[in-house]
């Protein structure tokens, strides 16, 4: 017998939000070409109540029943995302920025890939399961989750217009129908159905944008860098950023090492270029503005004294990690043990050991 988990009617979203601005109007002067629009795309989600949920996007696109598509999500490398932590910490993920033809669309066609891993608490063990076809009825419908040869699909139905010489800000906002989970087969299955609304007031609510990428002209004196998203540059100011020491340390240990590195911005300025993210400065959030995301292996692990190395890159690389305070925020997630995968998401330096607010054991 089929044993699941339904949770109906949840409150819970994935939501894709595209800021638009337009690039000219009416045709380009050059024989009648389309206008384009600029399509900067947004990710948020919250599965469920699930402590983690880790996922892999391959492809988010606009689509037409007439053939008009643009993929404003995408690129060589697939984008692995933790759909429960950007929900609950209120982030907009600025994941591209894609010219696109202006006019109207009616479809959200999201593809990903069919590995999930869930965490129900911290102390959980992870369960890796696989996205599979919406179990009520054979042809995939709208909406309804539909999986194929290791790749999954969301035909999203809602309205997107993008209009020529306007700046819009247009937010596609679906609601979880059914988030279900069958522990019954191994591996677990994972399965949804969406009902599409249109939503707005996400950063009036406390929301705020997020950009991930690789750090480079690091300037420490004027607290400045540049943060390049999916080939796109940001010039990220950081100088209101008061409450994570040895923050200069951390950014520095960054960009010598390639470290993935995040930013919550209080406010992103389209006008300059490349564009400017100005640093969330309220140090009464929870979630810290800038950190650098590191993954290895553990050794030299202290239990007392809440200290480990991770090894990583050739050499290896050897990085000191001070997790009291992801401890203290009940953010240390699995069994850490010499000789095992971690990563760990760090916000500042204290002289001796870089600073984790969250460790996964993997």
């Amino acid at each position: 017998m089929r044993r699941s988990r339904p949770l109906l009617a949840i409150p819970a979203a994935l939501i894709v939000a595209a800021l638009l601005h337009a690039c000219g109007g009416g045709t380009d002067g050059s024989g009648g070409m389309p206008t384009t629009a600029t399509v900067s795309s947004y990710i948020t989600d919250d599965l469920g109540g699930y402590e983690s949920v880790a996922l892999t996007v391959k492809s988010v696109q606009l689509r037409h029943t007439s053939g008009r598509s643009c993929e404003i999500i995408g690129g060589p490398e697939p984008l692995p995302i933790d759909a429960a932590e950007l929900g609950r910490d209120q982030i907009l993920e600025q994941i591209d920025t894609m010219d696109c033809e202006a006019g109207p669309y009616n479809r959200l066609y999201v593809e990903l890939d069919d590995d999930v891993t869930l965490r129900e608490t911290a102390a959980s063990q992870p369960l890796a399961c696989k996205f599979v076809s919406y179990f009520d009825g054979s042809v995939p419908l709208p909406n309804r989750l539909a999986c194929a040869n290791g790749t999954c699909s969301l035909n999203i139905t809602g309205a997107v217009n993008l209009v020529a010489r306007n700046h819009e800000h247009i937010a596609l906002d679906v609601d979880l129908k059914n988030f279900i989970v069958d522990t019954g087969v191994t591996p677990c299955e994972v399965t949804l159905k969406v009902s599409p609304l249109h939503a707005a007031g996400k950063l009036a609510a406390g929301f705020r944008k997020r950009i991930t990428g690789t750090v480079s002209n690091l300037n420490t004196g004027a607290d400045t860098f540049t943060l390049t998203v999916r080939s796109h540059p940001f010039t990220v100011q950081y100088a209101g950023v008061t409450d994570q020491a040895g923050l200069d340390a951390l950014l520095e240990r960054a960009v010598a090492d390639g470290l993935r590195t995040s930013v919550r911005c209080e406010t992103i300025d389209l006008t300059t270029a490349p564009p400017t993210c100005t640093a969330q400065t309220d140090a009464s959030r929870p979630l810290k503005a800038i950190a650098v995301r590191a993954r290895g292996t553990v050794s030299a692990l202290d239990t007392t004294a809440q200290t480990f190395t991770l090894n990583y890159g050739t050499g290896p690389t050897m990085l000191p990690v001070n997790y009291a305070t992801a401890d203290a925020l009940g953010k240390v997630m699995g069994t850490l043990d010499n000789g095992d995968a971690a990563g760990a998401a760090l916000y500042g330096f204290d002289a001796l050991f870089f600073l984790a607010r969250a460790v996964v054991a993997e």
